[in-house]
């Protein structure tokens, strides 16, 4: 293999770790939302506020 080619390999070897990086990143914000959305519902549910939890 000569040294562009490995060169080119690299490259889209980097390209792939950064997209799933980003992959990663925009499930875990997902997930977040969800169980924030969860919370509020929960929340809402049996009457509680944002200064109920500061007992």
């Amino acid at each position: 293999m000569d040294e562009s080619r490995y060169q080119e390999l690299m490259r889209s070897l980097n390209h792939l770790f950064v997209e799933s990086e980003h992959d990663t990143q925009a499930q875990a914000a997902a997930e977040r939302q969800r169980v924030i959305g969860e919370i509020k519902a929960l929340m809402n549910h049996h009457g509680l506020t944002v200064e109920d939890l500061d007992g």
